[in-house]
Order: structure tokens, then C-alpha cells, then sequence
């Protein structure tokens, strides 16, 4: 009888744990289901404004919705009260108004890497625009991302917000193979000649001018006449290819770095042909005024400005050991330099090696193994 009640027990344990294993992973399934659908419904539209009243409050004083008071009330006519519904308190609170800049916005490349901001403006929930990003302003982004420098910066960015928010967000949307205009078929002036365009520009407005003629019936509305605009940067910015914004990391690294080298493709981020030639096709133009240039301790080439929220208010303490000086003692006549801010020390022959390597006149000779160094 011992005998068979042992393989009965062993068959049981065994059923129950495959049934817990089971259970388990259908709740980790679950868990992440509801993760995942969260961050596609909401992403940075939703979360900002909840993050910066918590920390408003402070991270331990964190009060439930539902606390003392109901949130903010209206008291209509009458002293009736009615609850201000959550798109319009978010409103409020972060200063945007019902009022949109148009109907279809038409974004050019030079926004997306100077001016993200007001994509991420417009592409909020409660507000109204449609964005259409051109397929050129996406190759723009492509062969601008390759790099160290802050425009590369700012184009991964833009890349990875597009990314997230296309497909998510009913009105961002991508050009459509099919959706341009041929650039003969554009109405310009008698008095202004349009064959000395580069493609990139054509392209682009061909995007912008389809978008124009055919925006009644993308917004199913052909009785109304919808505002399409041509979003691009309202001034040339600063050159941010050729390294002098990255002049600190350069100076922090520990090997000599090669010269920096400016992007032959950064005209297409300045927006001053788009400019040109939007307006000589009869485009409306709404130009934006560029983000400001990295602040120390800024990420991704923008400026920090205001109060940190997220990753960027919590520092670890990697982030701070770059500015802390080495280990030993320091009397007070000592003042930091260079060569003693970061934990490794450097001669100063290798600084004056790496200030000859970063100048892009001067030829540094590296001599082989065993080869004299010629007197003369």
C-alpha cells in the first residue's frame, strides 16, 4: 500500500507544480500586457504632466488622486459645481490653450532636429494639428544621426521620438509613397525661375504642396477649407557638426581624438532653402524659433531648462564621479585644472600631444618600431 501511495504523491506534486508554473507565467504574461499597453497609449503625452506633479509634491508626500478636496472645482451659475475634466485641468496646468496653430502641419527637417519640442507640442493629447513628416526629412535624419557631434545627437533623438510616436499617435503620420505633387505642376510665379532647386528641397515641398491641395479630403471635410502649414526654422542655427559644443568631452578624454570634421549634410538642417523655396511655391509658413544650445548637464544636445523630471533629476553616483577630483589630499592653494578634474592624472606631454592632434593644420609623425627620430 506505501508503494503506490509514493508514485501517487510524486504524480500530484508533480501536477501541482506545473499548474503553479502555469499560473505564474499567465500572471507575468498579464503584467506585461498591461505594461506594454499603458506605455503605447500614453508615452511622453501622457506621463509629463504626472510626473511633474510629483514632483512637485515630493517623492514621500505623494498624495492619491481621490484625496481631500476632489481636485479643482467650477462653480457655474446657480452654485452648482461641476468637475473640470482631466484634459482640461492638463491644459491649464501646463499653459497650452484650444487654440491650433492649423489644421495639417508639415514638418521640415530642420524642425525636427533644432525644434522637437513643438512636434512634441503639437503631437499632445488635447490638441488638434496633424503632422505629416516628408520622406526627405527622415533621410535627412538618417544621414545626419552617424556621429558623436551634437547634431547627431539631436537627429537620434528626433529618430527615436518619430519611432515611438508613429503608429501610436493617430495624427503624426508619415508622406505616403504617393503623396506629392510634381515639381513642373507647382504654380510659380512668372518672374521666378525653379530649376536651380536641389532634389532634397523638390521633394520636400512636393510633399507639402500634395498636403495643400488635397487636406479637405484627408480630413474628410470638403466642405471646409482646413489651414495647412509649412513648419520650418524661423533663423540658421548654430553649426553644431564641427565639434564646438562637444569641446569638454574632448578635453576629458583620456587619448587624443582626431579633429572634428563638419557634415556635408548639414545645410539640410538649417531650413534656409526650405525656407526659400516654400515661400516661391505659395506655401503658408509658420517658422519656429530653434531650442537653445546644450546647458552643462543637458542630454541628448538640448538644454535642460526648468525643472528636471525623470532620468534627467536622478544623478548616480557614476554621473558625479566625473566631477570630483582624484583621491589624496588637497591643501587649499590648489586649484583644479585639466589635468587633475577627472580619476586619471595626465602629463602634460600627453595634453600637448593631444592639443597638436586636435588641430587640423598640424602633422604628427608617429615613428615605427626602431626608427630614429632624424635630427634635423
Amino acid at each position: 500500500m506505501a508503494d503506490k501511495k509514493g508514485p501517487m504523491l510524486t504524480a500530484n506534486k508533480l501536477a501541482m507544480s506545473k499548474a503553479l508554473g502555469a499560473a505564474f507565467l499567465n500572471h507575468q504574461v498579464e503584467q506585461l500586457e498591461k505594461t506594454v499597453s499603458a506605455k503605447d497609449y500614453g508615452g511622453w503625452r501622457d506621463r509629463r504632466s504626472q510626473q511633474n506633479g510629483d514632483y512637485a509634491r515630493g517623492g514621500g508626500n505623494r498624495r492619491p488622486p481621490q484625496a481631500v478636496g476632489g481636485g479643482p472645482k467650477v462653480v457655474k451659475r446657480g452654485g452648482e459645481r461641476a468637475e473640470v475634466t482631466s484634459a482640461d485641468e492638463r491644459r491649464r496646468r501646463e499653459g497650452t490653450s484650444d487654440e491650433k496653430d492649423a489644421d495639417i502641419v508639415v514638418v521640415d527637417a530642420s524642425v525636427l532636429v533644432h525644434a522637437i519640442s513643438h512636434v512634441k507640442k503639437w503631437c499632445r493629447d488635447g490638441r488638434q494639428e496633424i503632422v505629416i513628416v516628408p520622406l526627405e526629412a527622415l533621410n535627412t535624419l538618417d544621414l545626419l544621426k552617424k556621429g558623436t557631434s551634437t547634431l547627431a545627437q539631436r537627429a537620434r533623438t528626433a529618430s527615436r521620438i518619430l519611432e515611438a510616436q508613429v503608429g501610436t499617435n493617430p495624427r503624426i503620420r508619415v508622406q505616403r509613397d504617393d503623396a506629392f505633387v510634381p515639381w513642373d505642376a507647382i504654380p510659380f510665379p512668372e518672374n521666378i525661375s525653379h530649376t536651380g532647386s536641389p532634389e532634397w528641397v523638390r521633394r520636400t515641398i512636393c510633399c507639402a504642396r500634395w498636403e495643400l491641395d488635397h487636406a479637405a479630403s484627408e480630413l474628410g471635410k470638403p466642405n471646409i477649407k482646413p489651414k495647412v502649414v509649412f513648419a520650418v526654422l524661423s533663423g540658421a542655427p548654430e553649426a553644431l557638426s564641427d565639434g564646438t559644443a562637444n569641446t569638454g568631452a574632448i578635453s576629458a578624454s583620456p587619448v587624443p581624438l582626431p579633429a572634428p570634421q563638419p557634415n556635408k549634410y548639414e545645410p539640410r538642417a538649417t531650413g534656409t532653402m526650405s525656407l526659400q523655396w516654400a515661400t516661391k511655391a505659395g506655401l503658408a509658413i509658420l517658422e519656429v524659433a530653434p531650442t537653445p544650445l546644450q546647458a552643462p548637464g543637458g542630454k541628448d544636445g538640448y538644454a535642460l531648462g526648468g525643472r528636471r523630471s525623470g532620468e534627467q533629476g536622478r544623478r548616480s553616483p557614476d554621473d558625479d564621479r566625473g566631477t570630483r577630483g582624484g583621491r589624496g589630499r588637497r591643501n587649499s592653494h590648489h586649484h583644479g585644472t585639466p589635468t587633475s578634474g577627472g580619476l586619471v592624472e595626465r602629463p602634460p606631454a600627453v595634453m600637448a600631444m593631444m592639443e597638436a592632434v586636435a588641430q587640423p593644420s598640424r602633422v604628427v609623425r608617429v615613428l615605427a618600431r626602431g626608427e630614429k627620430l632624424d635630427p634635423n
